[in-house]
């Protein structure tokens, strides 16, 4: 169900708003945005982009607050190993599979009454076993 913005709760209004953010610094920084918000039974891919040559899964972490060890603390093993099972089923669809791929994330952090702050970490993981 589409709800308007205005409508939902804070946290996924605070989510839209980082994806809108990041499509946006990625583009002004290169990257071509392919597809965003994939999804699938085994996992979610919020921007598929590439940068030059390669292809990027990047997920989009923000939280308003350093106090739980800030966005990229919310990078979890279980994270990770949903997006990478989202990019193996993505590249399966593929006509062809890109010499170059890796897995980004952008931590946005949004303080009280301040600009957001925008962090790129490229290569931000390896692909990972598929265990669990």
């Amino acid at each position: 169900m589409n709800r308007p913005l205005n409508k939902l709760p804070q946290q996924h209004r605070l989510g839209q708003r980082a994806e809108t953010l990041t499509r946006q610094w990625l583009v002004t920084h290169g990257y071509r945005i392919e597809d965003t918000n994939v999804r699938y039974a085994v996992g979610e891919i919020d921007i598929v982009a590439w940068d030059r040559g390669t292809l990027c899964f990047i997920e989009v972490r923000s939280t308003s607050s350093m106090e739980w060890g800030g966005p990229l603390a919310t990078v979890t093993d279980p994270k990770r190993r949903r997006l990478v099972r989202a990019a193996r089923c993505y590249l399966q669809r593929l006509p062809q599979i890109p010499e170059s791929v890796r897995f980004d994330v952008i931590a946005i952090l949004w303080p009280p009454a301040s600009p957001p702050v925008v962090e790129l970490v490229q290569n931000a993981f390896e692909e990972i076993g598929d265990s669990h």
